[in-house]
């Protein structure tokens, strides 16, 4: 569904199924999720990051942390790909650690963006 914006029609973002592979440790660790899109993936892996955090931290009541940790996070895991869904293809397509931290920095920037415009 399209939606309005300043009088002109805006088509709706695609969602695309998105699959997450990560290795953070032992081949064991080794875990897949699914999401309805790369946005919802993003927020996935920062649960899974958060989740690392609790376990180091011995699941403190309030865990904060940096943008740079978490990509920092995505960087050092033993391993991480996503495999993403394209419509027109009607295929998966695969992207590496690369894709995925610039996503989330995306991710991070458009959050400080919505805090600074609620600031305003």
């Amino acid at each position: 569904m399209d939606m309005e914006v300043s009088g002109h029609i805006v088509p709706r973002a695609r969602q695309s199924h998105c699959i997450l592979l990560i290795q953070v440790g032992p081949i064991e660790s080794r875990i897949y999720s699914d999401f309805e899109s790369v946005t919802d993936c993003c927020k996935g892996i920062l649960k899974i990051y958060e989740n690392y955090l609790g376990h180091l931290h011995n699941k403190e009541a309030m865990l904060t942390y940096e943008a740079a940790s978490a990509l920092r996070f995505v960087h050092d895991v033993k391993d991480i790909a996503c495999l993403v869904y394209h419509e027109a293809s009607g295929m998966y397509a695969p992207y590496p650690r690369e894709w995925i931290l610039e996503k989330l920095l995306m991710h991070f920037k458009r959050a400080q963006n919505a805090l600074t415009n609620d600031h305003e």
